[in-house]
């Protein structure tokens, strides 16, 4: 009697609610190798965030769209959270940023082999020359800090740069070293890449983080993704990520 009556009390009693993961959407535009488009984004970014999201237990659906709408998105809080994205005091107004830097990204110039402008690192050298960016695109703290002084050419994307500089509408056009390196790389773009050189020394090295919309109150939310971000920075996973991408 004693038993049926436990296993009765058991049965009344409430069981604790299963845990379920959380699932966020992150927004960004193909930056190859960062983010390579296709019916599932991939890339050395793509692929980071989602482990970190994993090791946290949540979902996250990684949406791909031209970067001023996706900026447009975070900021107005119909998306949870975007990257890889440089600071700026403007941009930390509507985000919460990563404490932990997702990667370095060297920026540097990219001229035609044949009329090359003198570039030392002065970026007073580059006052007077045309220089192609992608819009809405910050480049860092030394170019934006100069970006009112100088010339400058918008287009929707780095593979639209690079062909307005072969083709001589740009004289430089400036982009981390490894985006450069894989749009360039593309089947359509070889022959603008044989007239398109490098121009050293860098501008400088940027790093980049994600960011989560101010308006959706993901503090807590960045301050675990920033806590198993370090810990996957020390795990083998990691390491065989950054010799998969060659970072």
């Amino acid at each position: 009697m004693k038993f049926l009556s436990s296993l009765a009390l058991l049965v009344l009693l409430p069981f604790p609610a299963a845990v379920t993961a959380a699932s966020y959407t992150c927004v960004s535009f193909e930056y190859p190798p960062l983010i390579t488009g296709g019916a599932e984004p991939t890339g050395f970014a793509v692929e980071l965030v989602r482990q970190v999201f994993r090791q946290m237990g949540d979902d996250v659906a990684v949406n791909l769209y031209p970067w001023e709408r996706a900026m447009a998105m975070v900021k107005a809080g119909q998306a949870d959270c975007i990257f890889t994205i440089y600071r700026s005091p403007v941009r930390e107004q509507f985000l919460d940023y990563s404490h932990e830097v997702l990667a370095q990204q060297v920026v540097y110039f990219f001229a035609r082999k044949q009329d090359a402008p003198e570039f030392n690192g002065n970026m007073d050298l580059v006052k007077g020359v045309r220089i192609g960016v992608a819009r809405q695109i910050n480049y860092g703290p030394r170019f934006e800090g100069f970006r009112d002084r100088l010339v400058i050419d918008e287009a929707s994307t780095i593979e639209q740069n690079f062909r307005k500089l072969a083709a001589g509408r740009v004289d430089l056009v400036p982009s981390n070293l490894h985006t450069a390196m894989a749009t360039l790389a593309l089947p359509g773009m070889r022959d603008a890449a044989d007239t398109i050189v490098r121009l050293s020394p860098p501008i400088e090295a940027v790093p980049s983080y994600i960011g989560f919309s101010r308006q959706r109150h993901l503090s807590e939310l960045r301050d675990r993704f920033d806590s198993e971000l370090k810990k996957f920075f020390k795990s083998d996973a990691y390491r065989a990520m950054l010799e998969k991408y060659q970072w």
